[in-house]
């Protein structure tokens, strides 16, 4: 049985890895998509840490055009 993390418990620290640059990550993490990593295209089911949120994934979302066919 996996463990589901309980935000809502202090003492529950589940530790992910970010998908872009694989820090150690306490808690949900963020989307990553739209970011594209060495050909891959992220999945929501992947993650990413906060600081690849703020300085890559939310700049990308707001200059990529909707239109990207390896985003389809």
């Amino acid at each position: 049985m996996t463990h589901k993390y309980n935000w809502m418990d202090p003492n529950d620290t589940e530790v992910k890895t970010c998908s872009i640059c694989e820090e150690e990550i306490y808690g949900y993490g963020h989307n990553p998509q739209p970011v594209i990593i060495e050909g891959k295209k992220l999945e929501v089911s992947d993650t990413c840490c906060n600081n690849c949120n703020d300085n890559l994934v939310i700049p990308t979302r707001l200059t990529s055009t909707n239109n990207r066919k390896d985003l389809n």
